[in-house]
C-alpha cells in the first residue's frame, strides 16, 4: 500500500467532493475530518490486500479508481469497479472481524476513512458526523441488499424454471419410452423366431 495524499487537504476535499457520502458535509467540515487525519488517499497494487477476513479495523475504503475483488473463506463473491463503490465498511457498522477479504484487482487508487480518528473530534461535531456517516452507509447497504435480493430473485426464478423444463423433457421421454415398448410389445413374431430357429438348426 502507498500513501499518496502528501498532506494536501485541497486535493483530497476535491476527491471527498466527488463521493456521495460526503454530501451532507460542508468544506469546513472535511477540513476537520482531514485535520484529524481520518481521510488519506491510499494506491494498492494488484492482489494487494485492502482489508483481510478476520481482521478487526475501523477503516473502510471508497475506491477512485480501479476494481476490487471480494473473497470469503478462498471463494470469490464479487468483482467491484465503480468509482465511489465503498468496500469494507461492514466491520467498523457490526464492531466485529472483516466479514471478507477484499483484494486489488490492478493498481487500484481509493479513499481510506479511518473511523477510529472520528471518535477523537470535539463534540457535538462527532455525535454529528458519525450519525451522517451512518445514514449514508446505511444507504449504501440497502442499495447492495436490494442488488442482491433482486439477483437472488432472478437466480430462484431460473432455477424454477428449469426444472419445469426438466420435468416436461422427462415427461415426453418417458412417453416416447412407453410408446416404444407398446410397438415392441404389438410386434407378433413368434412364427418368424421358429422358422429361423429350424432352419438354424437344420443340418444339410
Amino acid at each position: 500500500m502507498e500513501r499518496l495524499d502528501g498532506g494536501d487537504a485541497v486535493m483530497l476535499r476535491s476527491l471527498m467532493r466527488t463521493v456521495p457520502l460526503w454530501a451532507d458535509f460542508v468544506d469546513e467540515d472535511l477540513d476537520l475530518l482531514l485535520g484529524a487525519g481520518a481521510v488519506g488517499l491510499r494506491r494498492f497494487a494488484s492482489g494487494e490486500a485492502l482489508v483481510e477476513e478476520g481482521n478487526y479495523e475501523k477503516t473502510f475504503f471508497i475506491l477512485l479508481r480501479g476494481a476490487v475483488r471480494i473473497v470469503r473463506g478462498g471463494r470469490q463473491l464479487a468483482v467491484m469497479d465503480g468509482p465511489g463503490t465503498i468496500v469494507g465498511e461492514m466491520s467498523f457498522i457490526l464492531g466485529k472481524g472483516r466479514t471478507a477479504t477484499v483484494l486489488a484487482e490492478g493498481p487500484t487508487d481509493c479513499l481510506a476513512v479511518d473511523m477510529g480518528y472520528v471518535d477523537f473530534l470535539p463534540s457535538p461535531e462527532r455525535e454529528d458526523f458519525l450519525i451522517r456517516i451512518f445514514r449514508r452507509l446505511a444507504e449504501v447497504v440497502a442499495t447492495r441488499l436490494g442488488s442482491a435480493n433482486a439477483r437472488k430473485a432472478a437466480l430462484l426464478t431460473g432455477i424454477r424454471e428449469r426444472r419445469e423444463a426438466l420435468r416436461a423433457h422427462v415427461a415426453a421421454e418417458r412417453e416416447a419410452l412407453r410408446g416404444l415398448k407398446r410397438e415392441l410389445a404389438g410386434l407378433d413374431t413368434a412364427d418368424d423366431e421358429e422358422v429361423l430357429r429350424e432352419l438354424l438348426d437344420r443340418k444339410f
